[in-house]
């Protein structure tokens, strides 16, 4: 098969998703649309190993904030996603879906294939009633009191019956109908211009690999019933015009202007299809954090930066209002920031040694790097790439021994801040190996912990590094390591030759 037939089947639907049937109907007979996304992306991977199609020359970066067709993106799926990270050369790439990890698990396959380090993380919008009523606003500059919030480096699912899962498909739910009265709304302003053309909401679900649509989908599912009833552009645009009044016709050139644009005109706040979110769509900063701890995640503030709004003028005191809701960690949208502001955030982070996570979003259908000017240039790159490494760090602390960033009370596990910038991060440099990983889990939380604590404790500064294949280690050869606040002590010297030796053997 020739890498563009396997390149476009990284965005085949895959069976139980809403549009496998349609598409299995429409393409029946095509060699390219039988084969599975994870399948199409290992040939692609194997033809780059072996030089038939180009691969990157060097891996540089990081990226832990994209969104994949989970939520709304350019990316048709996980995989789709991942390849293009690849290809850039990036070193750590993240996903970060709106109010769904349901792509987390095809996305580690993607990265494990293609050999990518992969953060995995969430987003969310809580609301401060207090800010709202007082007029501050946080990282949504049209909504006071609307914040973003990301769970950064999810370990596992919300616990069944948990009132995390509950908040969330409440939010999930009023959501939808939200879309539902977008929809209705639209189909009255349609109605008086062609009563033939009318939207679903089935139309808008399958946009959707599972259901979980957001108002792009409907500009989208929009979009496409316009051009699909009016094929010729001119009439197009003659009555989009009748429709949302005059415009730019550059503004039909692409996709992502074009459904923009009707985003823009019909049903943002003030414009005709608009629909306010129930206060069943929002839960306060408190249960969202309360949320994404039972996840086992960072909690984490995304600072706007630009445009600069009230709760960020003041980066001290941004960075104490967050602390004291228990967000010790922040990310950063490099590119929609200018430089001065980017580098102020970062400055403020480094003096309080809070982890820096940077991405791009990839929440439109615009085509754009993965890599921003801002996150590939020498200036910024070694914060973010300690940041990805803390990131990283967490999820195999938190998967394997039992201790994340962050602890169950929503304090810092290790309170002593620049060390645990130094332990997490070594941590994050471990190559994740299938039998690195078995041999950590076989260890168990406690043990696990005192064999990764010791080895940071002989060798703290050590670039990316591996456990041998070969390595084997007992329980009760580490027992002679103690570990608090994530610092290892030996309680003799034969403890600590012990490790080094074994270290000597099986690390590299």
């Amino acid at each position: 098969m020739k890498a563009v037939e396997l390149v476009r089947a990284l965005g085949n639907p895959r069976k139980g998703e809403f549009t496998y049937d349609a598409f299995i109907a429409s393409h029946r007979g095509k060699a390219w649309a039988s084969i599975d996304r994870l399948e199409a992306l290992a040939e692609l991977k194997r033809l780059a190993d072996a030089g038939k199609i180009p691969g990157p020359d060097r891996r540089r970066g990081t990226n832990t904030h994209i969104h994949t067709n989970e939520s709304f993106s350019i990316f048709r799926s996980p995989c789709d996603a991942a390849w293009q990270g690849f290809n850039e050369g990036l070193e750590v790439l993240g996903i970060n879906d709106h109010y769904t990890i349901d792509g987390h698990r095809e996305f580690a396959d993607a990265c494990r294939i293609l050999g990518l380090r992969a953060t995995f993380s969430m987003e969310a919008i809580a609301l401060d009633e207090r800010y709202r009523e007082q007029g501050i606003r946080c990282n949504d500059p049209g909504n006071p009191g609307r914040t973003y919030l990301s769970a950064k480096g999810v370990v596992h699912d919300l616990p069944q019956n948990s009132q995390g899962r509950r908040d969330l498909q409440m939010m999930r739910e009023a959501l939808a109908e939200r879309n539902k009265g977008m929809i209705e709304k639209l189909n009255e302003i349609l109605g008086r211009l062609e009563p033939k053309l009318r939207l679903t909401f089935d139309g808008v679900m399958v946009l959707t690999p599972r259901g979980n649509a957001t108002e792009r989908h409907v500009c989208q599912a929009l979009a496409e019933l316009i051009e699909q009833a009016i094929p010729s552009s001119s009439q197009r645009a003659d009555y989009i015009r009748k429709l949302v009044g005059d415009f730019d016709e550059v503004e039909l050139k692409t996709s992502a202007s074009y459904q923009n644009m009707l985003r823009g005109r019909l049903i943002k706040a003030g414009r005709p299809a608009y629909v306010e979110e129930s206060p069943r769509a929002f839960v306060s900063w408190e249960r969202m954090i309360a949320m994404y701890r039972k996840y086992g995640a960072i909690p984490s503030y995304p600072v706007l930066g630009n445009p600069v709004v009230e709760l960020e003028e003041d980066l001290d005191r941004l960075f104490s209002e967050i602390e004291r809701s228990g967000l010790y960690a922040i990310e950063v949208i490099p590119h929609r920031n200018e430089h001065d502001r980017l580098a102020a955030i970062l400055e403020a982070a480094e003096k309080r040694h809070c982890p820096v996570f940077n991405g791009t979003e990839h929440n439109t259908k615009t085509p754009m790097p993965l890599l921003d000017k801002w996150s590939a240039g020498d200036e910024f790159i070694g914060q973010f790439n300690r940041g990805a490494d803390v990131l990283i760090g967490h999820q195999v602390l938190g998967r394997y021994a039992g201790m994340g960033y962050i602890n169950a009370s929503g304090g810092l596990s290790v309170p002593d801040r620049r060390y645990a910038l130094s332990f997490f991060g070594f941590v994050g440099r471990l190559e994740q190996k299938p039998e690195t990983l078995a041999m950590l889990e076989g260890l168990g939380g406690a043990a696990a912990l005192r064999l990764l604590a010791g080895l940071h404790r002989i060798a703290p500064s050590a670039a990316a590094w591996t456990i041998r294949g070969r390595a084997r280690i007992g329980s009760d050869q580490l027992s002679g390591i103690e570990v608090e606040e994530g610092k290892a002590s030996f309680a003799s010297p034969a403890a600590a030759q012990f490790l080094e030796n074994w270290a000597s053997e099986n690390t590299r």
